[in-house]
């Protein structure tokens, strides 16, 4: 890697704190890694660097190529050991959780699940005693219909966390009614939740209460790395000042560019990174002011259109744009050709979306060198269309590239609405629901009948159908014939009543999903339905999960508000959605320019440049709040014109090299300045061919994919196509009400394992005690006996104490528990993550001495109970992969020699009788020969070159129907494997969820319980 000099100098500061200014495609990642890696080279203690990201992907890429620098600079120990590397809200809940074993059951809630909660709680109970009651809101300013109440609502929660207001400033006794209510409902027994505002404000309080804790925390830090500063908010540069002492007592490095700062709407503050050498003493700033990414076009575009900004305090900067060249020895400048750049107008809304998707048509092919040298014919993933709202615009672009049969994936839960098969999907639960439809028709949004309904379906039935790759093609008749049929099932199990008598019998809409999926014919073809269409309906099944998670318990009756759910706010807030997505096929991407911040494609089409588009109509309206203007000022959150000029710098920096920014000129829609100042020498204003050699498209590997568990390995291994379902498309299992069990067995152990450091002995009891206090599963109710909780938490108790009994010595050598690690394999690249459970010292040691490492067993616990001899050696082969890749890692990132490893199989009766015949017993004692974790390591490896050539080539292959792991495959349903799978081990098929169904319905019988 060649460093500029600017480069080199942020790299190689060392004492006080640093600004690093960075302009788009600066290198900064690398930087950042570099610096981190030689840090750790030069001895410092690893726990003592902390650097926080701003999404989860830039963390995971920020982590491989510290490991790489590593590699290089100290071979011997690459690890980056106990240094964190993620997100500020990933550090909080991993210090709460390390600070008090009580936040151990919590976890965090996006703004999905936020919604879900809110909308289920939106009315008060009769003796209100349940419920927000947010509908005693309704009527006020900005808030007469029911999803604007929910959105002022959830705005004004978030206004109070980044202002900081107290909430006995606050006069409206309503309003305080309700924030108490969403606190406990959200925080408390059974949810134990924290949103994305509450879990910084939760360790903030703590550290204001518990200044010792504090002062502890502090005196490990030496380095805090801080990437994306311009988008923190207050209670985060809170949080920062607080860990480093203001920048005194830890060296703080922020990381940043005030040109790229578009998340003012959020709260994010501007003066955090113009005054961080004010605020902060002994500060050094350096400019990285090279794009390494884009050609001297887009550049010269880029910093003409921000130099406009009318910021008297912006920070002075340039940009220019170059790469390294081994012939010239040197950085020189990156060179754009004639026609880089097309800018142009259409007559029509119509034309514009076609001529991109005939663009797409003639760029796929054609040959592109991303700077490396080497040359590569691009394909469809290699190009995004980039817009202000996909809301507003997003279908038409959907429309046309479908018609040519174009893939294309829309990034979140935004756009999701604009496809044929979600629009079937949501039609059908409604259906199922006896409930109206809401849905966007050519800009209106239109309310349809169950006749309009089944209108609906027809329509995007022949739609569909009329696509390459679905087959067989889907039967209207039979979708409306299974329709029926559920209809009438769903109405007798909600007159049917359950344990407790309570009318309305437990369902799971997961289930009923993935039966659908059937019906659909997904499983009767001989390959499954093209990757665009299955990823869409991935994300379906996740805003499906997110449903359930935040319900205890889900009747027929509830279907009605599943579908408001998903008409009121996954298909209106189409803009939303997470910023990092699992995965996605070999297709064109239509994302808004807010979430792709931070990547970049040869090819970007920047369309809709049009009056009140882009800029936004909207930019000098700030958020709507059910504050007073004496504790909040919307104006201040209002992105203007400077913010809509940021957000447009953003996205000219995503190009690489071919951009295309075009407009519909027609009555009342015209071309935004953003547009008509565009000048160049590389701009052409016709619609000319491409004129440039090609070849057979091959798409890019994507290097976000190889961050990757055992778990992931595993699935890749028993079958690469539920490994695609899962890992990169987002199908989901569902949630059941044993959901969790293992975790809280996990917690458990945990805790007492820990508390075992302290203490020489731990007596049952205290363990029995420890569930007493913790046990706790979310999805499942509580406070009578003989319930499926009641049950759970009875086994739990059984299995513990049956756990203590037989290893009475385990928590005599306890070196630590719930060890997370992370480690690069050198030869494939990936970084491979996970948890120990348990590492335990061996002890007594005669061979060792103070020059030897630690030696240390490594020990897994699964909540598993094994069912007959084919069940174990089947397992057996998975648990000894396991831990031996486990003992590879211990072995890696600390510095201990694991010469021991076992599982623990938790349960509260032993291995059935045949079983013990054969000698097998609740530990498995796993080999660690050099031999056998050389063939560990041979198989990873071999795995995830597989893996990232099924993702290159996307040919994901149905091997579950071969080696009958279709068994155990959550997706059986609608898997078209499964139907291939041979008759012979189908004779006593386990279908996803009639296990789990017998648990609640029936006797409850804990030795069948697969709860791992």
């Amino acid at each position: 890697m060649r460093y500029t000099d600017d480069q080199k100098l942020a790299i190689g500061h060392r004492d006080g704190n640093l600004q690093i200014l960075a302009c788009a495609g600066s290198g900064k990642t690398e930087v950042i890694s570099r610096r981190i890696a030689e840090l750790i080279s030069e001895g410092l203690p690893k726990e003592s660097i902390v650097a926080f990201t701003f999404t989860d992907r830039a963390a995971e890429e920020l982590k491989l190529r510290v490991r790489k620098h590593l590699e290089a600079l100290c071979p011997s120990d690459p690890s980056i050991g106990d240094t964190f590397v993620g997100t500020i809200h990933a550090y909080c809940l991993r210090l709460l959780k390390e600070l008090d074993p009580a936040y151990r059951r919590y976890e965090v809630i996006d703004e999905s699940r936020q919604i879900a909660l809110v909308m289920t709680n939106f009315w008060l109970s009769h003796d209100q005693k349940r419920g927000m009651g947010i509908s005693r809101l309704r009527n006020r300013p900005g808030s007469r219909r029911y999803w604007e109440t929910i959105r002022t609502f959830l705005t004004t929660l978030s206004v109070i966390h980044q202002e900081r207001i107290p909430l006995h400033e606050i006069q409206d006794a309503v309003l305080i009614d309700c924030l108490n209510r969403y606190q406990q409902i959200v925080h408390e027994y059974p949810n134990f939740f924290f949103d994305y505002d509450q879990i910084v404000g939760a360790l903030l309080a703590r550290f204001q209460s518990r200044p010792q804790e504090l002062d502890s925390i502090r005196h490990r830090l030496k380095y805090l790395v801080v990437d994306e500063y311009q988008d923190v908010d207050d209670a985060q540069e809170e949080l920062i000042r607080l860990l480093t002492d203001g920048g005194k007592k830890v060296n703080v490095t922020v990381v940043g560019d005030d040109d790229q700062a578009i998340y003012g709407w959020r709260g994010t503050k501007l003066a955090n990174i113009k005054q961080f050498s004010e605020k902060y003493p002994n500060v050094d700033q350096i400019w990285l002011g090279v794009n390494f990414r884009s050609t001297r076009a887009i550049v010269e575009l880029a910093g003409s259109a921000v130099r406009q900004l009318g910021d008297p305090d912006r920070i002075p900067k340039e940009m220019e744009a170059r790469h390294w060249s081994e012939q010239e020895r040197d950085f020189i400048e990156t060179s754009a050709d004639a026609d880089d750049i097309s800018v142009l107008e259409f007559r029509s809304d119509t034309d514009e979306p076609e001529w991109i998707a005939n663009r797409i048509k003639d760029l796929r092919g054609v040959f592109f060198d991303a700077g490396d040298g080497i040359e590569r014919p691009i394909d469809y993933a290699d190009m995004a269309i980039l817009l202000r709202s996909v809301r507003s615009s997003g279908s038409a672009f959907v429309d046309a590239l479908r018609a040519r049969n174009i893939p294309v994936v829309v990034k979140g839960t935004g756009g999701l609405f604009d496809w044929d098969e979600s629009v079937l999907v949501y039609a059908t639960f409604c259906l199922l629901g006896r409930t109206e439809m809401w849905i966007n028709e050519r800009g209106a949004v239109t309310r349809k009948d169950e006749i309009g309904i089944r209108q609906v379906v027809r329509e995007r039935i022949g739609a569909l159908n009329q696509l390459e790759g679905i087959n067989p093609k889907i039967n209207g008749a039979s979708l409306f014939e299974w329709i029926a049929r559920k209809r009438e099932e769903l109405d007798k199990r909600n007159l049917t009543p359950d344990r407790r008598g309570r009318l309305g019998r437990r369902i799971y809409p997961q289930e009923i999903f993935h039966e659908l999926l059937s019906e659909f014919g997904l499983d009767k073809g001989d390959r499954p339905w093209p990757a665009d269409v299955m990823y869409n309906l991935g994300r379906f099944s996740k805003l499906i999960t997110d449903f359930e998670s935040v319900h205890q318990w889900i009747t027929p009756n509830d279907l009605k508000h599943l579908c408001l759910f998903l008409s009121g706010w996954a298909a209106a807030q189409a803009d939303s959605g997470g910023l990092d997505d699992p995965g996605a096929p070999n297709a064109v991407r239509i994302m808004t320019v807010h979430a792709a911040k931070g990547l970049e494609w040869p090819v970007v089409f920047l369309p809709r440049i049009t009056s009140r588009y882009f800029p936004s109509g909207l930019r000098f309206r700030g958020p709507t709040t059910f504050l007073g203007p004496e504790l909040f000022e919307p104006a201040n959150y209002a992105g203007k014109d400077d913010g809509e000029r940021r957000l447009w710098y953003v996205a000219l920096t995503r190009c690489m090299k071919w951009l295309h920014v075009t407009s519909v000129n027609a009555r009342g829609k015209k071309p935004t300045t953003f547009m008509t100042e565009i000048g160049h020498d590389c701009v052409t204003r016709e619609a000319t061919p491409i004129r440039r050699p090609k070849g057979d498209p091959i798409p890019p590997k994507h290097a976000s994919l190889l961050p990757t568990t055992f778990t992931e390995l595993n699935y890749f291994n028993r079958c690469p196509f539920e490994y695609q379902l899962r890992t990169l498309m987002g199908f989901q299992p569902g949630v059941q009400e044993s959901y969790g069990y293992g975790q809280q067995l996990h917690n458990i152990l945990a805790e007492w394992h820990m508390l075992s450091q302290d203490e020489s002995n731990v007596e049952a009891t205290d363990l029995n005690a420890i569930v007493d206090k913790r046990f706790h599963l979310r999805y499942t109710r509580d406070g009578d006996v003989n319930t499926p909780f009641s049950d759970l938490k009875r086994a739990a108790k059984s299995t513990l104490a049956r756990y203590s009994q037989l290893f009475p010595d385990s928590t005599k050598w306890v070196l630590d528990a719930e060890k997370p690690f992370e480690f690069v394999d050198e030869e494939s690249g990936a970084l491979i993550s996970g948890t120990i459970d348990l590492i335990e010292r061996i002890d007594p040691c005669d061979d060792c001495d103070d020059s030897k490492r630690v030696p240390v067993g490594v020990v897994d616990f699964k909540a598993y109970r094994w069912r007959d001899a084919r069940d174990f050696r089947q397992k057996k082969q998975e648990v000894e992969l396991q831990l031996r890749l486990y003992a590879i890692a211990a072995d890696r990132e600390w510095n201990v020699e694991p010469r021991q490893a076992r599982a623990h199989f938790l349960s509260p009766k032993g291995p059935p009788d045949d079983l013990l015949e054969m000698g097998v017993t609740e530990s498995l004692h796993v080999d660690l020969a050099d031999a056998a974790l050389a063939d560990t390591r041979q198989l990873v490896r071999t795995t995830v070159r597989a893996i990232g050539d099924a993702v290159t080539g996307g040919r994901f292959d149905l091997r579950g129907a071969v080696n009958g792991s279709c068994r155990r495959c959550d997706f059986a349903k609608f898997c078209p494997g499964y139907q291939k799978w041979d008759a012979n081990d189908r004779t006593t098929p386990r279908v996803p969820g009639d296990e789990d169904r017998r648990i609640s319905e029936r006797k409850f019988v804990i030795e069948d319980l697969d709860a791992g």
